[in-house]
């Protein structure tokens, strides 16, 4: 669909147009932090895609339903969303 096409909707199908692809957006975020909260385990070394943890290994203390505690050999912990995670 083009945008000249969207420019002929109505604000009733915009609307509706918006809320299918907020939902579908939704959806994948969902299964992709699924997938990814199916490889993780306590104990596991982890690494974040934030600039406040770049570059360092992290270890998995507790796994929640969006989000996972990791902590630095130091002993300091975060609360990170498992969709930034990598291992």
């Amino acid at each position: 669909m083009n945008i000249s096409e969207l420019s002929s909707l109505s604000i009733s199908e915009l609307r509706s147009l918006n809320e299918a692809v907020i939902n579908t957006i939704k959806y994948k975020r969902k299964l992709e932090s699924s997938a990814k909260k199916v490889g993780l385990s306590v104990g596991m070394t982890v690494r974040v895609n934030h600039p406040k943890l770049a570059g360092q290994e992290l270890s998995v203390n507790k796994i929640n339903r969006t989000k996972a505690t990791l902590s630095v050999k130091s002993g300091k912990c975060f609360v990170v969303p498992i969709s930034l995670i990598e291992y």
